[in-house]
């Protein structure tokens, strides 16, 4: 027999469980959960990057004010026009 438990997620979080049951045709957030934790499991193992190190880069991101994406690499590469 199985046990069971109540977890506490924001009203925000249940609506976003209860679209992805429907897009993923199950009948509960219960299985779209089961689902989801099986999907993840099996992933994260692919998972090779470390975000800390992601978001410590941050500290040195400038504004660089409106920029035009036809010269994407002048802005990330630096350079003349």
């Amino acid at each position: 027999m199985s046990k069971y438990t109540t977890i506490r997620i924001s009203l925000e979080d249940k609506k976003r469980l209860e679209k992805l049951a429907k897009l993923m045709g199950v009948e509960s957030i219960a299985e779209a959960l089961r689902r989801v934790l099986s999907i993840a499991e099996k992933e994260i193992d692919k998972y090779k990057g470390d975000l800390n190190i992601v978001l410590s880069s941050l500290k040195y991101a400038k504004d660089i004010g409106e920029t035009d994406a036809r010269e994407v690499d002048k802005y990330l590469y630096g350079g003349n026009s």
